[in-house]
């Protein structure tokens, strides 16, 4: 059996009738869930780990079943459409060019590039810049083709599963305290209570919050750091969502995506576990943050380090959790503490008793991207075998706090349910990547792309694309305003095979 296992740390209707639409759906959504209500009629009460399993204060055992909200406090534009890809920056310079269909013809015939720069004289024939200018000269010439290129090159693509691509420009243009406000303005957009009322809705009991550290401050991104000094909008934000959840009744699992210095790669080399000044800066994070959530039972746990892949050794991984894991005990925080193995595996995490750890939860993610059903189905046997075992031993619950199939097709859809089956019957928690994401409209009108990484995945108004490179202050502000009168419908599929899920 033969598949393709690749890591992804990690697109228009009336808009009035679909906003009369979204109206409708969002109110019948409320009386649905207002009928349900009197499910927990206590209200949610601080989980604890017991064994294996998850249990409130009532002792009854909660599997925790959600999604992420990506692309909210830390703003991979892959997820929100912030700027463009590359190709999708050549294909809006050809239209204003007029040569759009010229360019557009090179595009196809190249294929997507996932480049962040385009090279103005390349030399490697098998190099996407190399190809495309070739595509190009064909159709027009090459001096015409030669000026475009250069003139395209000026703006190197922030669509990225990083933030800091968009943060640095932003400051650049406008200054660290206008990054923040734009920053704040497109926050309150994508993820509002309404968004927190239909997920709850729907049947979902939880949603992990990826956070980036820099959102939390407000140090320039341009100079390199030395202190924290908190962003007082950043934790508004936070503090507005635990208010929904509290109201609607679904817990918040406060994830930390990047760190001070860096855990994984996402945005270049990560110094965390070489430089202590950056790990004493991740420490006095965690310990801000347990000073504002302590007494907060709608949070279900904090995830200490999302992703840790690049930990030098196992050692050295499982110290910085370790440094983590011992400040927050020592403020009394008892919340449950999620130890993700960093893509290490499973059976790499320690025994909680090696480090006196207790009521913490570890965890992994799980985007092997396989090409057909059958290949799932042997992920997931291999899956059971490796799990499991290590479980029996750790004697912890376990969280998949991050997974997707990514392909619109129904073998895909059957291997989400592949997934939940598993995951239900193992007793462990989970939450899909990711809550809201549709295709960037210019893939789909190039290549017809179409994907499944959105519970909210279908874009059904107009989009304004905020252009950070060109658009002006007033400009952006009012574009990213613009998020929350954007209509992503439910990708029913999916969305269908969830809730399943959650019976």
């Amino acid at each position: 059996m033969i598949f393709i296992l690749t890591y992804f740390p990690s697109h228009w209707h009336n808009r009035c009738m679909n906003k009369t639409t979204a109206v409708m759906a969002f109110v019948a959504s409320l009386f649905i869930f207002g009928c349900a209500r009197d499910k927990f009629p206590g209200g949610l009460t601080r989980l604890h780990a017991e064994g294996t399993r998850i249990v409130n204060e009532q002792g009854k055992w909660v599997v925790l079943k959600g999604v992420n909200l990506g692309g909210w406090l830390f703003n991979e534009t892959w997820i929100t459409k912030i700027d463009y890809s590359l190709h999708g920056r050549i294909h809006v310079l050809g239209l204003e060019n007029g040569i759009g269909a010229e360019v557009d013809a090179a595009l196809i015939e190249t294929g997507p590039s996932y480049e962040k720069t385009l090279e103005t004289n390349p030399v490697d024939p098998d190099s996407w810049s190399y190809r495309f200018a070739a595509a190009l000269a064909d159709r027009v010439g090459r001096p015409p083709a030669g000026n475009f290129i250069s003139s395209a090159a000026i703006y190197p693509s922030i669509s990225d599963d990083s933030d800091l691509p968009l943060r640095k420009l932003l400051e650049q243009r406008f200054g660290a305290e206008t990054r923040d406000e734009l920053l704040d303005i497109f926050q309150r957009a994508w993820i509002r209570e309404t968004d927190i009322a239909w997920l709850a809705a729907q049947g979902f009991n939880v949603v992990r919050v990826p956070i980036g550290y820099r959102n939390l401050i407000t140090e320039s991104d341009l100079e390199p750091l030395q202190a924290l000094t908190w962003n007082e909008r950043a934790f508004a934000q936070i503090d507005a969502l635990l208010e929904w959840c509290e109201k609607y009744e679904i817990y918040a699992v406060l994830d930390l995506q990047e760190s001070p210095g860096g855990h994984n790669d996402y945005s270049g080399p990560a110094l965390l576990y070489e430089k202590p000044e950056m790990q004493a800066l991740t420490v006095d994070l965690w310990e801000e943050i347990s000073s504002r959530y302590s007494d907060r039972d709608i949070v279900a746990a904090y995830s200490l380090l999302a992703e840790p892949m690049s930990a030098p050794s196992l050692q050295a991984r499982d110290e910085m959790y370790d440094k983590i894991v011992q400040a927050i005990r020592a403020r009394g925080d008892d919340h449950l503490l999620i130890i993700h193995d960093g893509f290490f595996g499973m059976d790499s995490l320690p025994l909680p008793g090696d480090y006196n750890w207790q009521n913490v939860i570890y965890s992994t993610h799980l985007f092997e991207e396989a090409n057909n059903l059958e290949a799932y189905k042997s992920l997931v046997f291999l899956y059971q075998m490796i799990f499991k075992k290590a479980q029996s031993a750790q004697v912890v619950p376990y969280y998949i706090g991050s997974f997707s199939t990514k392909e619109d097709t129904d073998w895909a859809y059957d291997a989400v349910s592949l997934f939940l089956k598993f995951f239900n019957e193992s007793g462990w928690s989970w939450s899909l990547w990711t809550y809201k994401h549709f295709d960037d409209p210019i893939d789909h009108e190039l290549w017809g792309t179409s994907t499944s990484w959105g519970v909210r995945g279908k874009l059904s108004s107009s989009f304004d694309r905020p252009d950070v490179y060109r658009d002006d202050l007033q400009t952006l502000r009012k574009k990213f305003a613009a998020y929350a009168d954007l209509v992503v419908d439910p990708n029913e599929q999916l969305l269908s095979r969830l809730k399943r899920g959650l019976q």
